[in-house]
């Protein structure tokens, strides 16, 4: 029981260390060009150590994006009654609590793939809460594109923090979003009324 505990710390602190390295890289260059080799001469550990733990850098980029949503799915699930702010401010926190991790997946070198993922989660969690509110079956095609365009503003917004390096504190970009947010909800409910 012991080894086991002593064994799964290591695992822990290599994973660190090599998401730590590869957010050092991603600030530097694409995903692209980063070798396995590159990546672990930078964390002072042999390629066979990363092996064991991953097949090769975009299984680790892979396993960090899985990681983030599922822990923003669980955030979510349980925030039953968030609205869209809500919603902002429980991505932000989260962001702020794993900034390495969001480095990678938001910084200016990483992929669209999880930007997209997260928007749809967001989406998805914000519409069903609408839906719950407003009692419908469906939202209408005018709430969607009104949701794109506010979610994907919303999440450009968390990017952009990302890439300053969290320039403006939390606080500050939560009530700049809420002054935003301030005349959708009636978007919403002339949206859900049709």
């Amino acid at each position: 029981m012991h080894h086991e505990q002593k064994e799964d710390r290591r695992v822990r602190k290599t994973k660190k260390a090599l998401r730590e390295c590869l957010a050092a890289l991603l600030a530097e260059k694409s995903i692209q060009s980063i070798t396995v080799r590159e990546l672990t001469d930078k964390a002072d550990m042999h390629r066979s150590t990363f092996y064991a733990n991953f097949a090769d850098i975009y299984d680790l980029y892979n396993h960090i994006e899985e990681t983030l949503l599922s822990d923003l799915h669980n955030i979510f699930a349980n925030a039953h009654t968030f609205d869209a702010v809500d919603c902002v401010t429980l991505l932000l926190q989260y962001v702020s609590d794993n900034r390495e991790m969001s480095r990678l997946v938001l910084g200016s070198n990483a992929s669209d793939s999880f930007f997209n993922k997260i928007s749809t989660l967001f989406s998805d969690s914000c519409m069903a809460y609408w839906q719950k509110t407003y009692d419908l079956a469906a939202p209408s095609d005018a709430l969607k594109v009104y949701a794109q365009f506010l979610f994907s503003g919303y999440l450009g917004v968390i990017r952009q923090w990302v890439i300053s390096d969290f320039a403006q504190t939390k606080d500050e970009l939560v009530a700049i979003i809420s002054d935003v947010d301030k005349g959708f909800e009636q978007v919403v409910r002339n949206a859900f009324s049709v």
